[in-house]
């Protein structure tokens, strides 16, 4: 017997699923996605929010996502970002208002291959590592392609400022 995939909900160049413990975004989040309707589709006072299929947010979408957070707190609602994409990392480190009160258990990072050339994303969980990540340390990768150890593919201090509160 094979399970069906829950059904996604479009919102304008971006989609919803209901993973059941949390909520999965994918596409482009712009001024059509109403993020903050997700609010009302929170668990126990919790918002859970998988993030790896983003793939672009524009100046809208930033204003939308920022107007979701401060609805997260004012209702009181704990917000956690799982498999954060690198586009969404990007706006977390630009734009600190971003990140809200929310909680990112584990993103992506781009690491490179100098044995195969290789470059991917490659996701990070972010509690596991929490203590190499405060020390601005890119946790160890291995290549998934020739198994050579991969390099972190951008600048530690940069890329994990989004951690900082």
């Amino acid at each position: 017997m094979t399970t069906a995939n829950p059904p996604a909900e479009t919102r304008g160049r971006m989609t919803v699923t209901d993973l059941g413990d949390a909520l999965a975004l994918a596409g482009s989040i712009d001024e059509t996605a109403a993020l903050h309707e997700l609010i009302g589709r929170a668990h126990a006072n919790r918002l859970t929010l998988d993030l790896a299929a983003v793939i672009f947010i524009n100046s809208l979408g930033v204003r939308d996502w920022i107007r979701m957070q401060a609805a997260a707190q004012k209702s009181n609602l704990a917000v956690e970002l799982r498999r954060v994409s690198e586009p969404l990392v990007h706006q977390l480190n630009m734009i600190i208002a971003t990140r809200g009160a929310a909680h990112v258990s584990s993103f992506y990072a781009p690491y490179a291959c100098d044995a195969c050339g290789r470059e991917e994303s490659l996701l990070i969980d972010a509690v596991a590592h929490h203590d190499r990540l405060v020390k601005l340390d890119p946790p160890p990768m291995t290549c998934p392609e020739c198994g050579a150890q991969m390099a972190f593919n951008d600048f530690p201090e940069r890329y994990f400022s989004f951690l900082s509160a």
